[in-house]
């Protein structure tokens, strides 16, 4: 009788300690579930900055100082001999005579017919002519004269601007820009065109200068040649935008 009560007693134990640990493991289990969570940042687009007032904020307005003036007194005139006006004899202000580009020669009709070019093969691949932008000339003018003076194929010389902030320098306040640059010799036409020919010719993937020609981001160029005598050199540089 005896044992068997202290069996019943086991037992009961028992069924207590496993209601216990029950308990136990259903807390930690409920535990690790909590606390998981996503956070998403909020995207910004680069290049938009907005401006706001604070709420609340109170400007006091200074007052504007106010100036007396005192008057002056008046003599009172005495009458002159009356004045005979001399003629002026007119100054002639000689014009500056226009210099040529580095090195001499005419190249506008090389930077025209590459201009021309481009846009054959806009067309050719069914997208619309570029415009000509005299602000990007001047962007690629000052390029050229820089490469000439350092003798340098380079997109960016020591200490000269990435070509995104010539154009802006030349007025142009761009949202996608390129630029395309290379050098030949002989006739500056010729050898304008057969540069840009070279460009147009070029196979993916090493092919950037041609994705310039047929951009699809950009909507105006501005050309620019270069003879250079020094170097028996013509340089070529093309800048790319769109505003």
């Amino acid at each position: 009788m005896t044992k068997i009560v202290q069996s019943v007693q086991w037992m009961i134990c028992a069924t207590f300690l496993l209601a216990l640990l029950a308990a136990c493991e259903s807390s930690t289990s409920s535990t690790a579930q909590q606390g998981t969570g996503i956070a998403l940042a909020n995207p910004r687009r680069a290049g938009n900055v907005t401006t706001s007032a604070q709420p609340g904020s109170t400007t006091t307005n200074q007052p504007e100082a106010t100036a007396t003036l005192r008057p002056d007194t008046v003599p009172t005139p005495t009458p002159n001999a009356p004045i005979i006006p001399q003629p002026t004899l007119p100054v002639i202000v000689p014009t500056p005579t226009p210099q040529p580009p580095a090195g001499g020669g005419n190249t506008i009709p090389a930077a025209q017919a590459v201009f021309t070019l481009i846009n054959q093969e806009r067309a050719s691949a069914g997208l619309p002519a570029y415009t000509w932008s005299n602000q990007l000339v001047q962007s690629a003018h000052q390029h050229n004269i820089n490469m000439v003076a350092a003798n340098q194929l380079s997109h960016q010389l020591p200490g000269e601007a990435s070509f995104g902030d010539r154009e802006r320098q030349a007025g142009v306040n761009w949202f996608s820009a390129a630029e395309n640059i290379g050098y030949g010799s002989g006739d500056p036409t010729k050898a304008a065109v057969g540069l840009n020919q070279s460009m147009f010719g070029e196979q993916p993937p090493n092919d950037g200068h041609r994705r310039n020609i047929l951009s699809t981001s950009c909507t105006m160029v501005g050309i620019d040649v270069v003879v250079d005598s020094q170097h028996n050199k013509v340089w070529l540089t093309e800048d790319f935008a769109a505003v």
